[in-house]
């Protein structure tokens, strides 16, 4: 009798277990399934957030030309209040394909973009993974920007700019909001991709500097430094560098590049020596005479380029030092490997001892390719 009362209590466990299996069971056709969100300041110091969400495409109810995708705003006095106003008018919103955060100019001018992101790092659903970017102007017209393509949506296509990275140097390594909240929790400065509509089309449009202690956004630096600071950065992984030769175009295509940062300290005072070494191709040379077998030419060539990519570095350096005031290029982690102690001492004071230090630069470019107008010689690093 005992025996037949276990067997039953057995029984009835796994018959519960069984009966439990789908408890978090989510019908997709009541879910929004949001891959960006852009989050704006609203005039009276509200947060107005403009949702893109996936229309999933069922069989037979989605006409050919839909876009496949709706976009949805809400706004709230912060943010959690904007989130939850989404379920009065739209199915509740689910993060766990959110792939970018896209930050309007007043938004991340003048509230503290952690403190904005806080909620959304807490939910377990959104990734931090997710991309960080800023705009120049409100992020809703950048989300709510109508591609020629309409079957393309505008998070996408932001998305999938960022990995073209190889083809232009322009472009900065995505931030990650897990990334982004680190920097903040160690007060260190950094950029992030800008992005906005420009006559019809969404580009990349240089990049956003965020301070690292007051976690805001404190202006912006053209596409062409970005190309300058990703060298010093060590992220340049392709791109070009056009130049002239007696008045004729000639351009440089990056193929590898390696950076190394040295930092010296000597009586309190901070230097550097940022060596930038780069291998590539000669793309494109109108000069008529050109001659590409002859060594020679091929490196006053190399000359040209190596001191137009220096000139380019040290005007985006000295901007970073004399006029922004911070240093979002990561100089102070050099620094704090090499001299833990003094750093220890002097964190606070980083960005004085950036604006004071000496930068001095070193670039070496090989040409190792010509096309089909010379040969390919070998180079070491």
């Amino acid at each position: 009798m005992r025996g037949w009362r276990l067997w039953l209590f057995s029984m009835s466990c796994c018959l519960l277990l069984f009966s439990a299996g789908c408890w978090d069971l989510k019908d997709i056709e009541k879910l929004s399934f949001v891959r960006g969100v852009g989050i704006d300041e609203e005039d009276d110091k509200g947060v107005k957030l403009t949702y893109q969400n996936l229309v999933p495409k069922m069989s037979g109810t989605q006409e050919a030309d839909s876009p496949g995708y709706v976009n949805v705003v809400s706004k709230g006095k912060n943010v959690l209040e904007a989130v939850s106003n989404v379920a009065l008018k739209d199915p509740p919103i689910y993060s766990e394909h959110l792939k970018i955060f896209l930050f309007g100019k007043k938004q991340a001018e003048h509230h503290d973009i952690q403190g904005t992101l806080n909620h959304f790092i807490r939910d377990d659903e959104v990734r931090r993974s997710s991309y960080l970017l800023v705009s120049r102007d409100d992020a809703s017209k950048v989300i709510n920007q109508r591609l020629k393509s309409q079957q393309k949506m505008p998070v996408e296509h932001i998305f999938e700019t960022s990995k073209n990275r190889s083809f232009n140097g322009k472009i900065l390594l995505p931030t990650r909001i897990g990334r982004a909240s680190d920097y903040f929790q160690m007060g260190i400065s950094f950029l992030v991709q800008s992005v906005d509509a420009v006559n019809g089309e969404l580009v990349y449009d240089g990049a956003g500097i965020i301070h690292g202690k007051t976690r805001k956004l404190i202006g912006f630096i053209p596409a062409k430094d970005v190309q300058s600071l990703n060298w010093v950065m060590d992220r340049i992984s392709g791109g070009v560098v056009p130049a002239t030769y007696k008045g004729f175009p000639i351009t440089y295509e990056i193929k590898k590049a390696k950076s190394k940062i040295e930092p010296y300290l000597k009586g309190g005072k901070v230097t550097f020596k940022i060596n930038v070494q780069t291998s590539g191709k000669l793309s494109e040379d109108q000069y008529p005479p050109e001659n590409s077998y002859d060594e020679q030419y091929i490196k006053r060539f190399e000359h040209i380029f190596s001191k137009k990519i220096k000139e380019q570095i040290q005007k985006a350096v000295h901007h970073m030092q004399k006029d922004v005031g911070v240093d979002s290029i990561f100089l102070n982690q050099q620094f704090r490997m090499k001299y833990p102690d003094y750093w220890d001492q002097h964190r606070d004071e980083w960005d004085t001892l950036f604006q004071e230090a000496d930068i001095n630069f070193d670039v070496k470019v090989s040409i190792l390719n010509f096309g089909a107008e010379g040969a390919t010689k070998s180079f070491k690093w």
